[in-house]
């Protein structure tokens, strides 16, 4: 191994293999950042891509990019994790991997993308290219990757990093804690339909929801039915076909009032949007059921 890594275009490996296996270097963080990574998530076709801006703010060419979920050293070297680390770099590597779809991964021209397992702490991807100078992530330059994943991970939002220089000079490598570009919630409307049940006969009534919902960065935000609650008690079966917990938009309420209830009988319906980045917003919607 140490012959390999001294051998033209490996030296860029060492970097990476001391920042997996060597822990997390937060002198580095005290530095002026050599490199930025900026993310943010978006829901697409059922999975979650994560989307990672990489910028260069140093005078020397990267060409490697490692995103971590746990730099913790006893996480990289005693198997307790069960997923891994996103990593990215643009010299042809003879490391043993496995290739994996191209639609679950993307980066810049040139680079493609291999997912490698560390001994029993999870899996990490990379982007192979032929070799430096082209390409690289060269200084005052911002280069897009992204991973598509089933579910939501805050690690790859706000773990942490690490970057390999071109040349062998000290530092060869920058470690940084990446920056969460989506940090505000959707805004979510809800409508309901109809909005008064009357006469209170007693009869089941079908209820439409109609959801607006905008995010600055996600383009299909998470929709739940968080709950139905009421200003009195409820009997079994006055709700009805209501899915909690999933994009429920359609169920059927109960025309019901106390006869002691002056005001009513109010449904209270809520529901929520969460993007991709993690953030929540919620939205209330009622029915009434009017006393006679």
């Amino acid at each position: 191994m140490t012959s390999r890594l001294n051998k033209p275009n490996r030296y860029y490996l060492l970097p990476l293999i001391v920042f997996f296996f060597a822990g997390f270097n937060h002198t580095a963080l005290a530095q002026q950042p050599l490199v930025i990574v900026k993310t943010y998530g978006q829901h697409i076709g059922g999975n979650i891509v994560y989307q990672q801006q990489v910028t260069n703010n140093g005078s020397r060419d990267v060409v490697g990019i490692a995103i971590a979920e746990d730099t913790d050293q006893e996480g990289i070297s005693g198997g307790t994790r069960d997923s891994g680390e996103l990593d990215a770099f643009p010299v042809g590597s003879d490391m043993i991997h496995t290739k994996v779809n191209p639609a679950s991964i993307s980066g810049p021209t040139g680079w493609t993308g291999s997912i490698i397992q560390i001994q029993d702490s999870g899996l990490f991807f990379q982007w192979d290219s032929p070799g430096h100078p082209q390409p690289s992530i060269q200084p005052g330059q911002t280069v897009h990757f992204s991973i598509t994943v089933p579910k939501y991970d805050e690690a790859y939002l706000t773990g942490h990093f690490s970057a390999g220089f071109a040349d062998g000079n000290d530092p060869w490598y920058y470690n940084g804690v990446m920056e969460k570009l989506d940090t505000a919630p959707p805004t979510l409307s809800v409508t309901l339909s109809p909005v008064t049940l009357s006469p209170p006969s007693g009869n089941l009534v079908p209820i439409t929801s109609t959801i607006t919902v905008n995010d600055d960065y996600d383009p299909e935000a998470e929709i739940k039915l968080e709950s139905i609650t009421a200003n009195e008690p409820l009997a079994d079966g006055d709700i009805q076909d209501a899915q909690l917990s999933t994009d429920d938009r359609q169920f059927s309420l109960a025309a019901k009032c106390a006869a002691t209830n002056l005001a009513g009988r109010i449904y209270t319906v809520t529901y929520s949007a969460t993007d991709a980045s993690g953030n929540k917003a919620t939205a209330i919607a009622t029915v009434t059921v009017p006393h006679e």
